[in-house]
């Protein structure tokens, strides 16, 4: 078992479900929980929950002391250096909780915050789908859409909360009203939640589909399957949502010419059926490169990939110093220019 010294928590606050682990510097989870952020009241009750949850995982540490520190990925927009989460549209009560300050003093323990989608970056970066590329952007697909710019080499956080909230970027002829209060989001038609709302609209208007459960338990995962084998509203709804990526993503790749796009989060399994309408999308208006030379593909990382992005936070943080994570940084982006 490695000292407590040599291991991190690290937290994946969702609007869906809450993810932690107990993590060594060289990145191997060594103990991992997980449980619904939904129907726990207001944030209050979740913060102690989660608090609960952590030292829990610290019981799996070495017995001679606490971990060495806790990175936390929290939904919205944040201010970093005050540890303040400004506002989270899908966590109902979110609005300038200091929940870095909570959760350090829960636990005795140091912590660091960031946006939960810049975890999942800096881990699709750092280990995954984007390892080696100086430029490019992580989207998360899941109770919303959340993503993490990486710009020469460096997390970009912006000026002021947090940056890349591509998610609420307006599109037009889009009119559902967004978790932030405005209309027309992204991720009202491409987040997972999102594509199961098209789904649920697609049913009471009677439409034709082959699905035949309780609308209320349709779900991404449910739809890929049915996609899988022709059914007319999964196919269509993960079209429309390719297509409304692919504008967004269009307009990001022009503004700052990047190498590649990762599509991760739960909605990312239907990266197959959402890669040929967003791919179609970019084809015919890129014109900071040519499609051989950009990469847009599935994460290979999934839920695991906040949880190691912690690392790298925690080690740009300075709580191990140099070359605390064996980080190396190929030439090129694999399969980019």
């Amino acid at each position: 078992m490695p000292s407590s010294e040599d291991t991190f928590l690290a937290l994946d606050i969702g609007g869906t479900n809450v993810k932690s682990g107990l993590i060594t510097r060289g990145g191997q989870i060594l103990a991992f929980d997980t449980f619904p952020s939904t129907d726990l009241g207001g944030p209050e009750t979740l913060v102690a929950m989660i608090a609960a949850r952590l030292e829990a995982l610290c019981g799996e540490a070495s017995p001679s002391g606490k971990p060495r520190a806790l990175a936390i990925g929290a939904p919205g927009w944040i201010r970093r250096a005050e540890g303040v989460v400004v506002m989270a549209p899908n966590l109902p009560g979110w609005k300038n909780l200091p929940i870095t300050r909570l959760l350090s003093q829960a636990l005795d323990i140091p912590a660091v915050l960031d946006n939960d989608a810049n975890l999942y970056a800096l881990g699709e970066w750092h280990f995954g789908a984007g390892k080696g590329c100086a430029n490019e952007i992580t989207l998360t697909l899941g109770t919303g859409v959340g993503a993490g710019l990486i710009l020469d080499g460096k997390l970009w956080n912006g000026s002021f909360t947090s940056a890349a909230e591509i998610g609420h970027i307006p599109l037009q002829g889009v009119d559902r009203v967004c978790g932030c209060g405005r209309t027309g989001c992204l991720e009202t038609v491409a987040s997972a939640r999102g594509m199961a709302n098209s789904a649920r609209k697609w049913i009471a208007d009677r439409r034709d589909t082959t699905y035949l459960g309780n609308p209320d338990d349709i779900d991404t995962l449910a739809m890929q399957d049915l996609a899988s084998r022709g059914d007319p509203m999964s196919l269509s709804i993960f079209r429309d949502a390719g297509e409304a990526i692919g504008i967004v993503l269009t307009g990001v790749f022009n503004l700052l010419s990047l190498e590649a796009a990762v599509i991760g989060g739960g909605g990312s399994g239907a990266f197959e059926f959402l890669a040929p309408s967003m791919l179609d999308v970019l084809s015919r208006h890129l014109v900071t490169a040519t499609m051989d030379q950009i990469k847009v593909v599935k994460g290979a990382l999934g839920g695991n990939a906040p949880l190691l992005g912690a690392a790298a936070l925690l080690s740009a943080a300075g709580y191990w110093g140099r070359g605390w994570v064996a980080i190396s940084l190929p030439d090129t982006c694999p399969g980019g220019p």
